[in-house]
């Protein structure tokens, strides 16, 4: 593909794009601060917390390669502003919520949002950046991102332990208002949608998004809760062969339409599917941890809401310098070695995770957590900048769908890893799996049966970093003659 606009009106458009990414970042890693003070509100257990994230994981999924044909119809810059006005909405309808069920509901909606502007802000980025600097402007996305991610946490944990959980959510939906009014204001419908590939056909695949929807959300629910009710559950060993059955229909369906609603024929790229599996294993990486530490840090060792959001910010101070700097070397060395650089220094701060006690020193563990951010900045704008570069003008929005729903799908799955571990630990120890009573077990054995349960998890996620590495090594890059 080419672009070789000379102007500087895509850092203009970036501007708007940041505002969004701020936005729906702040929201989700704010959440994370505030998920065991909504556990407790609600008296959730750990899987039902978790599917606070999940559901939200779950649709933000399922909606981004539809968004990539909305925003065909539409054009980029209505989808996107669309994309935004859902959000608010639903984060209202999170603020507002009287029950769990309804707070569940609005998050969907609200994430629904979120996946049509992650499909868009990607695929606005890449097209308004000239080729050569296509990972900087990607850079500066995501180092947006990881200063999203510090204000998350800060905020929500601020605003949890002042006014309570739901005032962090009229927050998000104020910050929603001001994105979507700057993306009316500053982004240009002509520049945006240049080369954009018309819709065409008979329309939106409706069967093949219910298939996939309804395959990942049985697969991740008896991931999720297998632990809890017991593998040998009957409808948690009918999960799984019913999983395989729905993968495999998606499959046929899609390979056997004119206009499947995701065109698997693209994963014949080498690279391109190598590329994807790496970001697929090294999401499976960075995640984990993410979801165990606020309760690690909050149950085991007795933090405030307001600590732990100090403590968990500090990712992404290294995840926002590095990311800016491995776009721009990416541009100019290739992005092969920075993956696999990246992943190397996630897998051991993974493995440095897995010896957490309740006597960590906490500085080592905020030296710990600056290498996770580093490495996630450092393997990342890189990885994304080849799998953008693999496709074409016309088909961006579906590349940059893909790209989305990835890193979303290892999301999911290490959460859903992570949590039914350390639930199967605790029901194994005779606790209940529910994360209240970590803290207020006096003596101290659930505390441990829960790190004993996040030794394991780590371990796991360990190894999908390895596998990440394995995978990267096949990919050539098409930047950079250093990355071969």
């Amino acid at each position: 593909m080419t672009n070789t606009r000379p102007d500087n009106y895509q850092w203009v458009a970036l501007a708007a794009i940041g505002l969004s990414v701020f936005t729906t970042v702040t929201d989700f890693s704010g959440i994370t601060v505030a998920l065991p003070t909504i556990a407790r509100h609600h008296d959730l257990s750990l899987p039902a917390a978790s599917w606070v994230i999940l559901a939200s994981t779950l649709t933000i999924i399922a909606f981004l390669v539809p968004a990539a044909s909305l925003s065909d119809k539409l054009g980029r810059k209505n989808s996107y502003t669309l994309g935004l006005i859902m959000f608010s909405v639903g984060a209202l309808g999170v603020a507002l919520s009287p029950s769990f069920g309804f707070l569940i509901a609005a998050r969907i909606f609200q994430s629904a949002g979120i996946g049509i502007v992650q499909t868009n802000s990607y695929a606005i980025v890449a097209t308004v950046f000239p080729d050569d600097q296509r990972g900087k402007g990607i850079g500066a996305y995501t180092s947006i991102v990881g200063l999203a991610g510090m204000a998350g946490p800060i905020i929500g944990g601020l605003v949890v332990d002042l006014y309570g959980w739901r005032s962090f959510f009229f927050i998000t939906a104020t910050l929603g208002i001001i994105a979507a009014t700057a993306a009316v204001w500053l982004i240009d419908s002509n520049r945006v949608n240049t080369k954009q590939r018309k819709s065409e056909g008979p329309g939106f695949d409706w069967l093949g998004a219910g298939l996939s929807a309804a395959m990942l959300s049985i697969l991740i629910a008896a991931i999720n809760t297998g632990s809890k009710v017991g593998w040998s559950a009957p409808w948690i060993i009918a999960a799984f062969p019913i999983g395989l059955v729905l993968l495999g229909l998606f499959i046929w369906r899609e390979l056997s339409i004119a206009r499947p609603m995701l065109d698997l024929r693209v994963f014949t790229n080498g690279p391109y599917s190598f590329a994807m599996a790496t970001r697929y294993l090294g999401f499976m990486n960075s995640s984990g941890w993410r979801f165990l530490m606020p309760f690690y840090l909050q149950e085991v060792r007795g933090f405030h809401a307001t600590e732990v959001g100090l403590i968990v910010f500090v990712p992404s101070i290294g995840m926002a310098i590095f990311s800016y700097v491995s776009g721009r070397l990416s541009d100019k060395f290739g992005t092969r070695r920075w993956v696999i650089f990246g992943l190397a220094i996630a897998i051991g701060a993974t493995i440095f995770y897995s010896t957490l006690g309740s006597d960590t020193p906490i500085p080592l563990l905020i030296v710990i957590l600056f290498f996770s951010g580093m490495a996630l900045g450092t393997w990342e704008v890189p990885n994304t900048t080849s799998a953008m570069d693999a496709g074409d003008d016309s088909s961006m929005n579906t590349t940059g769908a893909l790209v989305n729903v990835t890193r979303n799908a290892g999301n999911i799955t290490s959460i859903a890893v992570s949590s039914s571990i350390v639930t199967g630990i605790l029901v194994a120890r005779g606790f209940e799996p529910d994360i209240s009573l970590v803290g207020e077990d006096a003596s101290g054995a659930m505390a441990t049966a829960f790190l004993d349960g996040a030794r394991f998890a780590y371990f796991a996620i360990a190894i999908a970093g390895v596998a990440g590495i394995l995978t990267a090594w096949r990919v050539t890059a098409r930047r950079g003659s250093a990355s071969r």
